[in-house]
């Protein structure tokens, strides 16, 4: 009769850990509503510019639920709440599927088995001890499930947004829960080797790629967990070509369908030719093409006159990367971007192709400055690109003021002393797993690897990410939030000591 309870109480337990996320991020959903972002309406109007799944999604919606001419009032749509609907219980699912995977692999005695910590109990004080442990483990799962929420309502009202990502018409409203995902089954299959999460994982990536190419990232992530689980070289090629060839198909196919066209979406070079011209000199309009001379002149004199370049940038990191946060955006959108349409819609140039739309046009010459400025660059860009990995490593576990870079720094520092621990304790134990009898040196051995994994692809997730974003744009919030709840749920499972609990035996 007891086993019955416990078993009830145990499915209460799990179906609490899918009802909590749900029901916050759908209250939250209804209680915001539609928040119409700088972005959105890139999406909702499909330019070719934007990766395909996020605009197909929102086309398929207004297909089906039909959209409001009232453009002022987005929330009035009943397609566009649609969507902030599924992206909640997107959210909610990502949430509930990442946390409960984590309590059944590193808090395996929620359940209230026979045994703790690898050791069977057999006496009455032994079963004693399993449900006070079952009752502290199941309390710390849900101090686990408490992060992502968390940090979504640091997101709703410490960061200023005045809504949920879940809430937002933009590729982050559904891209943070499918990094999240595409994290949880990596790490499923790193661990456990299985079938299941490794075709999870494909998929994840897949969908990831094609709503946000930062999301190469999570494939960077996914050869490594083939590389640690000894997946045949050919099969990992295999594995890597079909996912980006998927991905690559699915958005020359979608800009065939909408453009008559068959490529892949444009103005991915933006954010290097805006790095570009913020190092740049204006001497260095005698590496561009003569073509183009005029046109580099005019961007670079409209930025040189409202000190955006870098040659005004304060000294010092902190100052530096708020300067170049701060005029990034001038730089490619408010000068750049309209000088560039106004140039192909008046003057010709060589670089065109007679089929080019307006957007490949501009990527042409993007293209031409990239390759005539990069190369004088060499010095400038790296300092750039340090102060954004700085600020990118900052934003992705707190915000980046004097006081939380001192926080970040400490923050880091405690869990790299963890992660090395694990990783010592890992090999110390060796195979103890195959050699050892001792089922407690076991379980021990088991848990020290699950923990170095964790912490391991943590860190090498936060690293991807933030260089990634650094090489080609500035480190705000939104691009570095990927792996923050991931970053504090890994530091508190890595938390709970393993070797003391012996003496609790």
């Amino acid at each position: 009769m007891k086993e019955v309870s416990k078993a009830k109480s145990n499915r209460i337990f799990y179906i609490s850990l899918w009802l909590i996320p749900l029901a916050f991020y759908l209250f939250f959903a209804f209680f915001d509503g539609v928040t119409w972002c700088a972005d959105s309406s890139s999406y909702v109007e499909m330019h070719d510019c934007r990766e395909p799944l996020y605009p197909t999604v929102l086309a398929l919606l207004r297909f089906a639920f039909g959209t409001t001419k009232d453009i002022a009032n987005p929330g009035a749509d009943l397609s566009l709440f649609t969507m902030v609907i599924l992206q909640s219980i997107l959210a909610g699912i990502a949430t509930a599927s990442f946390v409960t995977f984590l309590v059944r692999q590193f808090l395996a005695e929620v359940d209230g088995g026979d045994y703790i910590y690898g050791v069977r109990m057999c006496t009455r004080d032994g079963r004693k001890k399993i449900d006070r442990l079952r009752i502290r483990y199941k309390l710390y799962a849900y101090l686990i499930l408490l992060v992502p929420l968390a940090v979504s309502l640091l997101n709703r009202f410490a960061a200023q947004r005045a809504s949920m990502y879940s809430n937002s018409i933009m590729t982050e409203g559904i891209v943070i829960s499918i990094y999240m995902l595409a994290f949880r089954y990596i790490l499923d299959y790193m661990i456990n080797g299985s079938k299941y999460p490794f075709r999870m994982a494909s998929f994840m990536i897949f969908i990831g790629i094609s709503t946000r190419k930062q999301m190469y990232v999570l494939l960077c992530l996914f050869v490594i967990a083939m590389i640690y689980r000894q997946r045949k070289k050919l099969a990992t090629v295999y594995t890597v070509v079909l996912i980006a060839g998927c991905a690559l198909l699915f958005d020359c196919t979608y800009n065939l369908i909408q453009r008559d066209s068959f490529i892949i979406h444009t103005e991915d070079n933006r954010f290097v030719t805006t790095m570009a011209f913020y190092t740049a000199d204006r001497n260095f309009v005698n590496y561009i093409d003569p073509e183009l001379q005029e046109i580099y002149l005019q961007i670079y004199d409209a930025c040189d006159h409202n000190k955006w370049l870098m040659k005004d940038a304060p000294y010092g990191w902190y100052d530096g990367v708020e300067h170049f946060a701060d005029n990034y955006d001038h730089i490619q959108l408010d000068t750049m971007q309209l000088m560039l349409d106004d140039f192909v819609d008046y003057c010709s140039y060589s670089g065109y192709d007679d089929s080019m739309t307006k957007t490949q046009k501009i990527d042409a010459i993007r293209a031409s400055f990239n390759r005539s400025l990069l190369p004088h660059e060499l010095f400038r860009l790296p300092v750039v690109f340090f102060h954004n990995f700085l600020s990118g490593m900052v934003n992705t576990v707190a915000r980046k003021n004097i006081v939380l870079c001192i926080y970040a720094a400490l923050i880091y520092l405690f869990f790299v002393i963890l992660m090395i621990r694990n990783i010592y304790k890992d090999h110390a134990y060796g195979d103890s797993i195959e050699a050892e009898y001792d089922s407690h040196v076991q379980y021990l051995a088991r848990k020290y690897k699950e923990r170095a994994t964790l912490s391991v692809m943590t860190m090498l997730a936060i690293l991807g990410n933030v260089t990634l974003v650094s090489a080609v744009i500035f480190c705000q919030t939104r691009y570095a939030i990927y792996n923050m709840p991931i970053f504090y749920m890994a530091l508190l499972l890595c938390l709970p000591g393993l070797k003391a609990i012996r003496k609790e035996l």
